[in-house]
C-alpha cells in the first residue's frame, strides 16, 4: 500500500514538475476552459465543432429548463422556499453566462500570449525561478478548486438532489425522467454553479502572473543603480577616458530604455484587461454579496443539515474569491499606482550620482529627463474601479461583508413580516 501510494504521489510529482515548467502557462487554464464550454483554441473539422455546439447547447437548456421552473413556480404556487431555491440558482446561472460571456474575448487571448512572452530578463535565473513560481502555484489554485468543485458536485448529487424536486428535471410542477436523467441534469446543474467559481479563478491565475510581471519590472529599476555603482570611479576621476564613458551613457540609457519600454507594454495590456475587470469586478462585488446574504438566509431558515452543506461550501468559496480578487487588486495598485517605481528611482540618488559631461550633454540631458518623467507619471495612479463605483481594495472586502450582513437582515425582516401578516390572517 505505502508503495502504490509513493509511486502515485511520483507520478502527480512529475506531472506537476511537466506542467509547471511547460512554456505555456496557462495550459491547465486551456483545458479547463475547454472542459467548461467555455473557449474552443484548437482547430478543428466541421463533425468536432458540431458536436462542441451541441455540447454547448446541452447546457443551455438546463439553463432553460430553470428559467421556466421559475416562471412557473411564480404563476402557480406561493412563495416558498423552492421558489426562492429556484430563483437563487438562475441568479448564479446569470452570473456564470455574463462571466462566460466577458471571459470569452479576444483581449484575453491577447493577455495570455503577451504573459507567456518571457523574452523580458529571460535568460536570469533568479527571474526564471520567479516566473515557475507562480506557474506552478496558479496550476495548483485551479487543480484544488476543480477537485473540491467536484467533490461539492457528488454531495449535491447525494443529498439536494434527491430530497429536494425543485432541482429535478420537471415539468407543469411533476418530475420527469428517470434516475439516470435526474443524475446527469443535477451534475449539469452544478457545472453552472462551478462554472461561476472556476471564471473567477481563470481570472486570478492571469492577474497573478501579471503581478509577477509588475514586480519583475519594478525590480528591474533598481539594477540601474548597480549602472552607477559600477561606473562611479570612472566617472568621479578626471582622466576618465571617453571609451569609458561612452560606455556609462549607453548602459545607462539602454537600461532606462528596456525598462520603460516594458513598463509602458504592461500598462497598455493593464488598460485593456480593465475594460474586463471593470463590469467583472462589478458582478463580483454585487453578486457575491447578494449570493452570501442570500445563502446565509437559508441556513438561517433550514439550519445546518445535510440539505445546507453545498450552500456553506459555496459561501466559503464566495469569500474567499472575493478576499483574493480584493488583495491581488489592491497589490497591482500598489505596483501599478507607480508608487514603488518612483520611490526606487528615489531611493538611489540618481540626482547626485549623475555627472554633468560636456562630451556627451546630449545624454546628460536625454537620462536627466528620462528620470524626471517617470518619477512624474508614477505620480499618477491607475487604478481598478467596479465599473467606475469605486475603486477595488481591501476596504472593499470588509464593505461586501457588510452589504452581506445588511441584506441578510433585510431578508430575516422581511419574512418576520410576512409571518406576521400570515398570523394576522389566519386569527382573522
Amino acid at each position: 500500500m505505502a508503495l502504490f501510494v509513493s509511486r502515485i504521489y511520483r507520478k502527480l510529482n512529475n506531472l506537476e514538475r511537466k506542467f509547471a515548467n511547460d512554456p505555456d502557462q496557462f495550459v491547465i487554464l486551456r483545458y479547463l476552459t475547454f472542459l467548461f464550454a467555455i473557449r474552443y483554441d484548437r482547430p478543428s473539422g466541421v463533425l468536432q465543432r458540431t458536436l462542441w455546439y451541441c455540447y454547448r447547447s446541452v447546457l443551455l437548456c438546463v439553463f432553460s429548463s430553470y428559467c421556466y421552473k421559475a416562471y412557473w413556480h411564480m404563476t402557480h404556487t406561493a412563495y416558498n422556499v423552492s421558489m426562492f431555491n429556484i430563483l437563487g440558482t438562475l441568479w448564479i446561472f446569470v452570473g456564470a453566462l455574463v462571466r462566460v460571456i466577458l471571459f470569452d474575448r479576444s483581449v484575453l487571448a491577447r493577455l495570455e500570449r503577451f504573459l507567456n512572452d518571457r523574452s523580458f530578463r529571460g535568460m536570469e535565473q533568479k527571474v526564471i525561478t520567479a516566473r515557475h513560481t507562480v506557474q506552478r502555484q496558479n496550476n495548483r489554485y485551479l487543480v484544488a478548486v476543480a477537485l473540491a468543485l467536484l467533490l461539492e458536485t457528488f454531495i449535491f448529487l447525494g443529498t439536494n438532489l434527491m430530497l429536494q424536486p425543485e432541482f429535478m428535471l420537471v415539468y407543469n410542477g411533476r418530475v420527469v425522467g428517470g434516475f439516470a436523467i435526474q443524475i446527469l441534469y443535477g451534475f449539469t446543474t452544478c457545472y453552472w454553479g462551478s462554472l461561476y467559481v472556476m471564471i473567477f479563478f481563470f481570472i486570478y491565475v492571469m492577474l497573478n502572473a501579471f503581478r509577477e510581471e509588475m514586480s519583475i519590472v519594478v525590480e528591474s529599476f533598481t539594477h540601474i543603480n548597480q549602472v552607477f555603482d559600477h561606473y562611479h570611479p570612472y566617472s568621479d576621476a578626471p582622466n576618465t577616458s571617453t571609451a569609458q564613458e561612452q560606455e556609462f551613457w549607453d548602459e545607462l540609457r539602454y537600461r532606462l530604455k528596456k525598462n520603460v519600454q516594458r513598463h509602458v507594454q504592461l500598462l497598455e495590456h493593464l488598460v485593456a484587461f480593465r475594460a474586463i475587470l471593470g463590469p467583472f469586478s462589478f458582478i463580483q462585488y454585487y453578486g457575491s454579496f447578494m449570493l452570501i446574504a442570500y445563502y446565509c438566509f437559508i441556513m438561517m431558515y433550514k439550519g445546518i443539515t445535510s440539505l445546507t452543506v453545498v450552500y456553506i461550501g459555496f459561501i466559503v468559496f464566495l469569500i474567499v474569491e472575493s478576499f483574493l480578487f480584493c488583495r491581488i487588486i489592491s497589490e497591482i495598485n500598489d505596483l501599478v499606482s507607480h508608487a514603488q517605481i518612483g520611490t526606487v528611482l528615489y531611493d538611489m540618488e540618481w540626482y547626485n550620482k549623475l555627472r554633468f559631461s560636456t562630451r556627451f550633454a546630449s545624454d546628460y540631458r536625454h537620462v536627466r529627463s528620462t528620470m524626471l518623467i517617470i518619477i512624474c507619471r508614477t505620480q499618477t495612479p491607475l487604478s481598478f474601479t467596479i465599473n467606475g463605483l469605486g475603486t477595488i481594495s481591501m476596504s472593499r472586502f470588509t464593505d461586501l461583508l457588510n452589504s452581506s450582513y445588511t441584506f441578510l437582515t433585510m431578508l430575516v425582516q422581511f419574512k418576520r413580516e410576512i409571518a406576521s401578516k400570515l398570523m394576522e390572517k389566519a386569527e382573522n
